[in-house]
């Protein structure tokens, strides 16, 4: 008992002076968010006189996508619009494949496209909210 106690004081004194040394760096929580989507499509309706379909990620194969008479529609995370099965959540950085096609079946556009989002900021990176994939 005697020789735990000014190892304890020891490795008090310690941590308060690298403590009151270090910079004040803010520790943030270990908390993952998990955004399964929907995310919103928005075609401009002249550009919507065929087929639109899409999937999310590089290399993926787009599965047709049905839209709304505004030309949007929701594309969710999971099969077809999904080519690789290990993508669980949409992250900052998460990419669409839109590919839009006109009544003959030709490819008017063939587009990959960052999801964009906005984040609650501060110093620890926190949830995010993802906006629409507009198209014109």
């Amino acid at each position: 008992m005697t020789r735990a106690l000014p190892v304890a004081l020891a490795a008090l004194t310690t941590t308060a002076i690298l403590g009151a040394c270090a910079p004040l760096v803010p520790v943030c929580p270990a908390i993952g968010f998990v955004n399964p989507g929907p995310v919103t499509i928005e075609v401009a309706p002249a550009l919507t006189v065929g087929d639109v379909a899409a999937c999310f990620g590089d290399g993926c194969i787009p599965a047709t996508l049905r839209l709304n008479g505004d030309g949007r529609g929701e594309l969710p995370l999971e099969q077809p619009y999904v080519g690789d099965t290990s993508i669980v959540s949409i992250e900052p950085g998460t990419t669409v494949r839109v590919v839009i096609t006109d009544r003959d079946g030709v490819v008017t556009r063939d587009l990959q496209i960052e999801i964009p989002y906005t984040s609650e900021g501060g110093s620890c990176p926190g949830p995010v909210t993802f906006g629409p994939v507009v198209i014109s």
